[in-house]
């Protein structure tokens, strides 16, 4: 039964590479620039921090399997949006993901393989049926760690972003000129949010572009809706420093009321969750004080 699954599954993919051979999906010139730059820059900062790179038989297959995914999954933009934000890599999360599925998938038979050894003589079937199922879980258990990861990253963002824009505010009305004010104010920060703006606003002045249109690239490929926001804002300014003064400081005003009303709102959900605590406490300790009255009253 088992070895005829597998030759069913090995055909299946067999007439599934020939139909793509025979059908080759049409090349997205975009995607391929966008990948190749994102390659060439991540083999730049390998070869500058001294790390070789993986050439193993493992590391070129997760390779030229993020390459096909990235390649023929058109929505694709929200997980690399979620791992750009998280810090990690396609190779990495496909790596993580088959790993956890493969044992997903061979735990349940190995399993049943036991306990037929100890003669306790389950099914067979039951094996591949749980161990897909579970390698299913598997791989939406790690979408989702990716998904709750990156929404607190993108919070911690949020914060680190209302605060550097507190801090362009502060320096404009200083009177430094925008030009001077976005650079110096991301250096004053520190973390990996502020290292992240830093090197958007200094690869601007090489890449030909203002700041806020490199703060805007920053926000595409972060999934980060303020930095899209606050480009779109200065673009209407038209590069006119009155107006992108104000447009700055007002910006800074709203992400500091956010930052207020999120903390406000963590801080009432702190105290409903200790109300709650608090209740059950009560309620355990009249149920210990009144359980002896209670059961002589029953008993007699």
């Amino acid at each position: 039964m088992i070895a005829f699954m597998v030759a069913i599954g090995l055909l299946a993919a067999g007439v599934l590479h020939l139909y793509r051979l025979a059908v080759p999906p049409r090349a997205d010139l975009v995607s391929a620039v966008a990948r190749w730059d994102q390659s060439r820059a991540r083999s730049t900062r390998i070869q500058r921090i001294g790390i070789a790179r993986g050439e193993s038989v493992t590391s070129r297959v997760v390779g030229w399997l993020a390459d096909l995914v990235a390649r023929r999954d058109r929505n694709i933009a929200t997980l690399t949006q979620d791992l750009m934000v998280s810090g990690g890599t396609l190779e990495g999360y496909l790596t993580r993901t088959l790993t956890l599925a493969a044992i997903g998938l061979i735990a349940p038979v190995a399993i049943l393989t036991v306990l037929h050894a100890v003669g306790l003589g389950l099914p067979y079937v039951f094996g591949p049926i749980l161990g897909f199922a579970l390698s299913v879980v598997m791989v939406l258990v790690t979408r989702q760690e990716l998904v709750d990861n990156a929404r607190r990253r993108r919070a911690e963002f949020r914060r680190s972003l209302s605060i550097y824009l507190d801090l362009v505010a502060m320096s404009l009305q200083a009177g430094r000129g925008h030009a001077e004010a976005l650079p110096a104010s991301a250096a004053i920060g520190s973390g990996w949010a502020f290292t992240q703006l830093q090197d958007a606003i200094e690869g601007a002045r090489f890449a030909g572009i203002t700041a806020w249109e490199a703060l805007g690239k920053l926000g595409e490929r972060t999934g980060m809706r303020e930095l899209v926001d606050l480009e779109g804002a200065l673009r209407l300014a038209n590069d006119d420093g009155a107006k992108v003064r104000a447009t700055l400081i007002a910006r800074a005003a709203t992400l500091r009321s956010q930052r207020i009303a999120d903390a406000e709102a963590a801080a009432a959900q702190a105290t409903e969750s200790m109300k709650f605590a608090l209740i059950v406490m009560v309620f355990v300790f009249l149920s210990y004080e009144l359980y002896p009255s209670v059961a002589r009253l029953f008993a007699g």
